[in-house]
């Protein structure tokens, strides 16, 4: 069983950066900086970045998901080939250069999010975004009762495709909801607009950062994927126990952050034992970069070793 088809060197993926299609091949090691030192010159943007010193492979193995997968969709949706080394050293491509090329299964989504099991990434070809000129970011507060009505009239709107993000930040006994939009600036007076609509309409007060770029959360130390009408309860009930948690409300997952300590690796996992049985029920799950993955159910596991011994025989 040959899973991956003979493949010469000549048809890797070669480091490029296309504006017209928006697309950008780079290592898997670069960072954020990297990443925008590349593309903001050429007008484009790539905004599911997590932390501004990771590398994209770090970032992609901490979480599913960043605050604008709210408007774009998860990071398995915006990496769109990869050059990918076998554990026996051989390098394949995996995907293309346009957003799909083919039906079937997808080994992206499958090998993103698999440890270094089956190899690792050496390359992304990666979705990019056309940069309008323009960044702001709102701020809602008040009481828990007004800002879920706040994230209620956010995603239920027809302004909902239009937010890169629609966050709600729980630390301690402080929560307030966290919207991103970008536009070109002479559209930012009609976002504004909707979003202190929005305010009067829930007696929420707003604040509003006019003109600049957002600081990146950093990598969670805890991932959680619940429903979106969990998420927001979830994440304030979480930071409780946890320095600061963001609920990225449209998606229904959360990103947990703990101080750090020599027991960061038990706390995480004592914490996400607490939430194991409520997320199974709901179809969520839960991850940690800190923690190894939760062990696959038998059939998985068959499956898994099959194609494991097919890999290394490649």
């Amino acid at each position: 069983m040959n899973v991956f088809p003979p493949m010469q060197n000549e048809r890797l993926f070669v480091p490029f950066l296309d504006e017209v299609d928006g697309t950008l091949c780079l290592p898997a090691n670069a960072t954020a900086a990297e990443v925008r030192a590349l593309i903001n010159p050429h007008h484009l943007r790539f905004p599911l970045l997590l932390d501004d010193t990771a590398t994209l492979r770090e970032q992609i193995a901490s979480s599913t998901h960043a605050p604008a997968s709210c408007r774009f969709g998860p990071w398995c949706d915006n990496i769109l080939g990869m050059n990918w080394r076998l554990p026996g050293g051989r390098v394949a491509r995996i995907g293309e250069r346009v957003v799909k090329t083919t039906t079937g299964y997808d080994w992206l989504r499958f090998l993103l999010h698999t440890g270094t099991r089956f190899g690792e990434p050496t390359d992304y070809v990666m979705r990019l975004r056309p940069d309008c000129g323009f960044t702001a970011i709102a701020r809602f507060d008040g009481d828990a009762n007004v800002l879920n009505a706040c994230v209620s009239k956010l995603l239920h709107s027809g302004w909902m495709h239009w937010w890169d993000a629609v966050d709600l930040i729980a630390e301690g006994q402080a929560s307030f909801v966290r919207v991103i939009f970008h536009c070109v600036p002479g559209e930012a007076p009609i976002f504004t607009q909707q979003l202190q609509y929005i305010a009067k309409k829930t007696g929420a007060q707003l604040t509003l950062q006019n003109d600049t770029q957002p600081s990146l959360d950093g990598l969670p130390d805890l991932v959680i994927k619940t429903t979106p009408d969990r998420a927001t309860s979830l994440a304030t009930e979480l930071s409780r126990d946890t320095l600061r948690c963001v609920a990225l409300c449209y998606n229904g997952v959360i990103h947990a952050y703990l101080s750090a300590g020599d027991d960061l690796a038990e706390r995480i996992h004592a914490l996400a034992q607490t939430l194991t049985a409520e997320l199974h029920s709901q179809g969520g799950d839960w991850h940690s970069r800190w923690l190894p993955a939760t062990p696959p159910s038998l059939i998985e596991s068959a499956w898994l070793n099959t194609l494991e011994q097919a890999i290394h025989e490649a």
